[in-house]
């Protein structure tokens, strides 16, 4: 199984810097404390409310067996093409971070000295919603 099929069956989905949070399947979960990112062999899925594995798996119809890379096929070319992609998609989502994270920088230091007088207040609160989500960003991975 992969990340996307696995996050296909979860409610509240959102990533983060490593792989995705969210809403436990297993118990009543109105914040994401489930989080999931990929291991060397499978995905790596914990509940931080303390749901077992087995519960997780179990309520989405799955076995613990369906989260290895190696269960998706047993011709060895097969998953060294899964490898190969599973790689390829890890490098890509690490440089999709860091242009976030440098356009995050730059969005800050062009605000810095900027005039403000004459905005209007949509025009300002848009600016700080901007500003605030790369502060919050940057300090997420504890650059800022």
């Amino acid at each position: 199984m992969t990340l996307d099929e696995l996050t296909g069956k979860l409610d509240g989905v959102r990533p983060t810097g490593r792989g995705v949070r969210a809403r436990c399947p297993a118990h009543s979960d109105h914040s994401p404390s489930l989080s999931i990112r990929e291991g060397e062999r499978g995905l790596l899925v914990k509940c931080w409310a303390g749901c077992s594995l087995e519960e997780i798996t179990c309520t989405l119809g799955l076995t613990v067996k369906d989260l290895f890379f190696d269960a998706l096929s047993t011709d060895p070319h097969q998953r060294r093409e899964a490898m190969r992609q599973r790689t390829q998609a890890t490098h890509d989502a690490e440089g999709r971070r860091l242009d976030t994270f440098r356009q995050a920088e730059q969005l800050i230091q062009s605000a810095r000295g900027i005039s403000i007088e004459g905005w209007s207040d949509d025009k300002l609160n848009a600016a700080l919603n901007r500003l605030g989500t790369a502060y919050a960003l940057l300090d997420s991975e504890g650059q800022a």
